[in-house]
């Protein structure tokens, strides 16, 4: 499996980082933040997506799609594509699409919408035949979801955006590769988890519990970017296994 940072950032971005977005195999998508499809152009897998994962309805990780599904409509894609993610993902993607003057004769492949259950279970979905794909909902303030693909034996899991919680442990249970968002150092634990977000010392403790073999840390905010190597080194720490820091096109083989 192979897995490929898009964009590594998160509501606020830097030269280095863009809004959040990951590559699967370079066809399943999980969160299309601004800035994903000229990313995708650029790697050559533009036409190779069929499935995108929205882990939540923040801005920063779906207002990309819009971009993508006109490079789609515009380029005449035929290939049916899946979007998945929370309640009111389709009406939000069409009402934008309807506030930006879409043409409604513009098309030419079809867009198949799954929304995910509102419930705390992990929720395994029909996407592929060799592809094991799960979310469940996270803690975030409003519908949010982690997902796992698993894959020949090889799993990643994603965290989305959420703040520490057993469900979102289960779900990384034994990953080979855990992407968990730390978007507040560890000295700023009460206002992270304020608002719903994990610091490194949280990201590592989920993958310890979950048997994850490595770490890597996303959701960077450029605020604390000279703060990274003190992040890594205090997740290695609680982890006591392999951590990275998520860069922008980073790949990674599992």
């Amino acid at each position: 499996m192979k897995v490929t940072l898009i964009g590594t950032g998160g509501g606020i971005i830097s030269e280095n980082r863009t809004y959040p977005a990951y590559l699967i195999n370079d066809n399943i998508l999980i969160d299309c933040g601004e800035g994903t499809t000229q990313k995708l152009i650029k790697l050559g897998v533009i036409n190779k997506i069929r499935v995108i994962c929205i882990s939540h309805l923040h801005n920063d990780h779906f207002l990309g799609i819009f971009s993508l599904l006109w490079y789609y409509w515009i380029r005449g894609r035929s290939e049916p594509i899946q979007i998945i993610g929370p309640p009111s993902t389709e009406h939000n993607i069409k009402k934008i699409l309807e506030l930006s003057h879409t043409p409604k004769d513009m098309g030419g492949f079809d867009i198949q919408f799954i929304e995910l259950k509102e419930i705390y279970e992990i929720q395994e979905l029909d996407v592929h035949p060799h592809i094991i794909l799960k979310a469940v909902h996270v803690e975030h303030g409003f519908p949010a979801y982690a997902y796992s693909i698993m894959q020949n034996n090889s799993k990643m899991t994603y965290s989305g955006d959420t703040k520490p919680n057993q469900k979102f442990t289960l779900l990384a249970e034994n990953s080979d590769l855990l992407i968990c968002e730390a978007t507040f150092p560890d000295k700023f634990e009460k206002i992270a988890h304020k608002y719903n977000h994990c610091t490194p010392s949280d990201a590592a403790e989920i993958a310890k519990k979950s048997n994850s073999k490595c770490l890597v840390l996303i959701h960077i905010s450029p605020i604390f970017e000279n703060l990274v190597s003190i992040m890594k080194k205090a997740a290695e720490e609680r982890f006591g296994k392999k951590v990275l820091i998520g860069k922008d096109l980073m790949e990674i083989n599992i």
